[in-house]
């Protein structure tokens, strides 16, 4: 009976803790480092109040906010510390102008289907400057832009029903056999284009590449933005 007495008792660190975590706003100023802890310790009180049932200091609750910005920087820190050390020369990035996104929507026919791949599979005979890419829904062929493969491919757009996307740029990162954390680039790369509100047209990740299709005027600055990022 003492034990479920106490069962549900929550200290003032962990309520402090719980209303941080479930504001985004207050754990982004922690992050960045722009809080004025006393302030928000005024604004959090009545809810740690509420919590845990009982009236709470106010520098009780300012200390508490400083232990917990200081573990974030100290995580922050580390993080960066972590992101230097996996990433140095361990990828390799290029950048390639001109290119163009060929989608073909795969049929329900079956034998549509098979016409379209042998198609595909004698204009990969024929070139070997493309990407192919595939889902349950359609094909998305992505080479450069030149006069004769916009030729090899003419018949087969107009059959499939195939629709062509120009202005268009390819980022390649490449990485190097003995990178133990491919994952770790590719949080890398998604974060650096969601922070800086870069639209992908298309992003394709192996287990040894990211691939991403940009717009001409994008592709220049994701590229310099990854680059510095990883240290080559």
């Amino acid at each position: 009976m003492h034990s479920d007495m106490y069962a549900d008792v929550i200290t003032v660190p962990e309520a402090i803790r719980k209303v941080l975590a479930n504001d985004h706003v207050y754990m982004q100023a922690l992050v960045l480092g722009i809080t004025n802890y006393t302030a928000l310790a005024e604004r959090i009180k009545p809810d740690i109040e509420r919590i845990v049932g009982t009236k709470v200091n106010l520098n009780t609750i300012v200390v508490a906010i400083k232990r917990i910005a200081d573990m974030l920087e100290k995580k922050n820190l580390k993080q960066q510390n972590s992101d230097t050390h996996l990433t140095s020369a361990k990828a390799k990035m290029s950048l390639t102008g001109s290119i163009i996104d060929i989608d073909f929507q795969k049929e329900n026919n079956d034998n549509d289907n098979d016409v379209l791949a042998s198609f595909l599979d004698e204009f990969f005979d024929q070139d070997s400057r493309y990407n192919l890419f595939q889902t349950d829904s359609h094909f998305s062929l992505l080479t450069e832009d030149a006069d004769e493969i916009r030729r090899m491919v003419a018949g087969a757009i107009q059959r499939f029903d195939g629709k062509i996307r120009e202005g268009l740029s390819k980022i390649t990162v490449s990485l190097t056999p003995d990178d133990q954390s491919p994952y770790h680039i590719f949080s890398l790369v998604s974060n650096i284009t969601y922070n800086n509100q870069i639209p992908i047209h298309s992003a394709f990740f192996t287990t040894n590449e990211v691939v991403l299709i940009l717009g001409d005027k994008d592709a220049a600055k994701a590229y310099e933005l990854i680059r510095m990022k990883i240290g080559q």
